[in-house]
Order: structure tokens, then sequence, then C-alpha cells
């Protein structure tokens, strides 16, 4: 039985790891054409995120109360970040900064990981504001960078090299980057 679980969680991580790259391609790729889905993406994820804990510290017990209650209040968030455009840019964009703060390329200690979540708080706001104030091109930066961030940071465990060199992931990002901007300003319209 161990083996049987052991080979599932190996190949139900492999089949993880390529759809969180390839949903990251995308992101770099055509972000600004997908920002609706993104934005009511993260919508519901923050909305399940803070109704399951809320609920769970609230109601404590089972699992499955909470579950439901976030599912519940992420759909409320998804079609409130859906329909408030602006707001949905904001938490989009401030998201997206985030993780990118959160996937550089530092080591993994507990130092970094303090300073990476402070510095990723900050790039929520800021980028999420800037993200307000000139849309297109903010979105369009945010989208792509954080794309190919993610990207890369998902192949640096299949990717020895990507691992254990950090110039060499830094280099990958700015490559996916700036192809994602160049590829998202071409297909795009003003």
């Amino acid at each position: 039985m161990t083996e049987i679980w052991r080979e599932f969680t190996t190949e139900f991580g492999q089949v993880l790891l390529i759809v969180s790259v390839a949903l990251a391609l995308l992101q770099c790729f055509f972000g600004y054409r997908l920002l609706k889905v993104w934005v009511a993406v993260v919508g519901f994820a923050l909305g399940f995120a803070v109704g399951f804990t809320v609920s769970a510290l609230l109601i404590g017990g089972d699992a499955y109360i909470p579950v439901a209650i976030g599912i519940v209040v992420g759909i409320l968030a998804a079609l409130i970040a859906f329909k408030l455009y602006l707001a949905g840019v904001f938490l989009l964009c401030g998201v997206s900064s985030f993780l990118v703060v959160q996937s550089l390329p530092f080591p993994y200690t507990e130092a970094w990981g303090i300073v990476l979540v402070v510095l990723g708080m900050i790039a929520f706001i800021v980028v999420g504001i800037l993200a307000v104030k000139f849309a297109r091109p903010c979105i369009i930066l945010v989208t792509a960078i954080s794309g190919a961030s993610q990207a890369v940071d998902g192949l640096r465990t299949p990717v020895e090299q990507l691992a254990e060199n950090a110039w060499m992931a830094w280099a990958a990002v700015a490559v996916l980057a700036v192809l994602g901007i160049v590829v998202q300003f071409k297909t795009t319209k003003n």
C-alpha cells in the first residue's frame, strides 16, 4: 500500500508541476488577454482563504463546514473581483507581484523567508496601486514577469542547473519575461 501511495503522489506531483508551469507560461505570454479569468481566479482564491480561515477559527470541528464556507465566500469574491474590474486588477497584480518576490532564487532560510514576505507585502501594495493607475502596461509587465518567474521557479526542481545556479535562473526569468512582454504588447491593442 505504501508503495502505491508513493507512486501516486510522485505521479500527481509531476502532473501538478506540468500544469503549474503551463499556467505560468500562459500568464507570461497571454496575461493581459486572460485578465478577467485571472482576476476571477485570484478573487476566488483570496475569498476561499479568508472564508475558510475565519470559519475554521470561529467554528472549529470538522473541516467540511469551513471548506463549504470558503467555497461560498470564494465564489462571491470571484464575482465581485470580476465585476469590479479595477479592484480585481489591484488584487491580481498585487498577488502576482507577491508571488514573484516569493519565487526569487534566494537561499531557503528562515531569515530570507521573513525578508521575502515583507518585501512581497510591499510589492503587493505598490504594484497593485500602480496597476490601477496604469492598467494595460502594468498588467502586461506584471503578468509577463510573474509568469516567467513562476515557470522558472517550477522548473527548479526537475532542472538541476536552475536549482544549482541562481544566475542561470535569473537569466531564464529575464529572457522569458522580455519575450512575454514583447508578445503581449504586440498582440494587444491600446
